[in-house]
């Protein structure tokens, strides 16, 4: 492995870019997140096995190391960033959260106005 030019650097570049995909799924799906490099412990199966596999595939001599049993590893570990992203499962949030903005900006409401008719006699205490 130390024969094959700049694996190191390379190896390192994926990993930093998987992070930041699963990082974005979490903050996606509503979940907390921190922006210091680290992941929850409950990603970092799937970080490590779609990491291996982007690492294996940017080296054509590595061939016979991209087995079926890494591509499902990968796959699988998509399809947990996707679900992550949607919002399941939730993820315990971590000890030093990065704090996001809040929208103060009002969607607006679709479909029929409903009038709000207020009496005397239906509000409570007066």
């Amino acid at each position: 492995m130390q024969n094959i030019q700049g694996s190191a650097n390379i190896g390192a570049e994926v990993l930093q870019n998987v992070v930041g995909e699963f990082v974005e799924a979490i903050q996606q799906g509503g979940n907390q997140f921190t922006n210091d490099g680290t992941i929850p412990d409950v990603v970092r199966m799937h970080v490590i096995n779609r990491t291996r596999w982007l690492w294996l595939c940017e080296f054509p001599a590595l061939k016979s190391m991209q087995t079926e049993w890494r591509r499902s590893l990968n796959d699988s570990a998509e399809k947990f960033r996707d679900a992550l992203a949607s919002g399941s499962p939730r993820i315990a949030p971590p000890l030093n959260p990065v704090l996001t903005p809040t929208s103060l900006v009002t969607m607006p409401s679709v479909g029929p106005v409903k009038s709000k008719h207020f009496t005397a006699h239906a509000e409570d205490g007066l």
